[in-house]
């Protein structure tokens, strides 16, 4: 789905370039702003942080050529360091997660020289910012897959923030085209995400797919709720939600969606590296560019469990479907 034009480039240009000189890479200057806890939190730094070594292994980069930071996760603390890093003549500057969305807004309207980009998050609008997003269709159609092929009960739950709910149809569809007679029950809410859980294990929902992020709340929830006599799964989103390694995921994960954040940071880094931006035309009344990554892409996936292996066929034929482009979503 890229629409590329002439400041565009794609991912197969960049895996085609040949390392860069020493002498080059001395003059490449690229800065990375990690959210609240940095390297090892297991989440979306971890993710970024591959794409980033990826990139420096590929055209021997050094720290004199890349930059990283973390903030300490206050307002004033990323827009100072956003704003360092322009100052300090970064040709990029790439904030991690949409912590980073006000921020990057304020300090890229001060610095139209320097091209920034977001991770994970399509709220902010200029040409100098690349807003590099996942497909919540794409991984909705997915995850309702994965649930219509593990219910027992034939009722599956879908857990999500309100502004999430327009994603339910593509849920709904992904369960149906592999247990057409299931019921797929919705809760959007802002808080209290221990109640909607509680809601959707009373409708009978067996299998329940989260895109809460902010806390482990309804992982928590679904594994106090569970029972030898009625057994609740969950299907989660990664690297977002860094407690999918908790241990009380072990007994009810089954599996989560994939954004393939360490893509989206190579793609952008070698781009800039080859004096190019990606803009792809994600909205053009707000003025929003970068790009959404597709499972036709190669952006988006499944990572399945131990427990969720057995519907390994049905995740991979819906995968499948989706890049031929026999399944079509909005």
């Amino acid at each position: 789905m890229r629409k590329l034009g002439a400041l565009l480039v794609s991912t197969l240009l960049l895996l085609s370039l040949a390392p860069l000189t020493a002498k080059a890479a001395i003059l490449v200057k690229i800065a990375i702003a990690y959210d609240i806890g940095g390297r090892g939190d297991h989440g979306i730094n971890d993710a970024a942080a591959k794409g980033v070594d990826a990139i420096k292994k590929k055209f021997g980069l050094t720290s004199l050529s890349v930059r990283e930071m973390v903030t300490n996760g206050s307002e004033s603390d990323r827009e100072s360091r956003l704003q360092f890093l322009a100052s300090a003549n970064y040709s990029l500057v790439i904030a991690v997660g949409a912590g980073y969305a006000q921020a990057v807004s304020l300090v890229a309207l001060k610095n139209p020289t320097t091209q920034f980009a977001l991770i994970n998050d399509a709220s902010v609008g200029s040409l100098n910012i690349s807003d590099m997003i996942f497909s919540n269709g794409d991984g909705a159609y997915l995850a309702g897959v994965l649930a219509g092929a593990a219910t027992k009960s034939n009722k599956v739950g879908f857990l999500a923030p309100t502004i999430m709910s327009p994603f339910f149809v593509d849920f709904q569809r992904g369960v149906a085209s592999v247990k057409p007679k299931a019921i797929a029950y919705s809760q959007f809410i802002d808080t209290l995400p221990v109640v909607a859980t509680r809601k959707l294990t009373a409708q009978g929902a067996d299998i329940i797919f989260s895109e809460w992020s902010s806390t482990s709340e309804v992982q928590d929830s679904i594994a106090k709720f569970t029972t030898v006599k009625h057994p609740l799964y969950l299907i989660g989103v990664e690297p977002d939600q860094y407690f999918l390694l908790d241990k009380s995921s072990t007994k009810i994960l089954i599996g989560a969606i994939s954004k393939r954040v360490d893509i989206s940071v190579q793609d952008v880094m070698g781009a800039n590296i080859n004096d190019q931006s990606i803009l792809d035309v994600l909205d053009a009344s707000q003025g929003i560019f970068g790009h959404m990554y597709t499972v036709k892409d190669g952006g988006e996936s499944v990572a399945l469990t131990k427990l969720g292996a057995q519907y390994s066929n049905a995740v991979t034929s819906a995968i499948a479907a989706l890049k031929s482009g026999r399944v079509k979503l909005p």
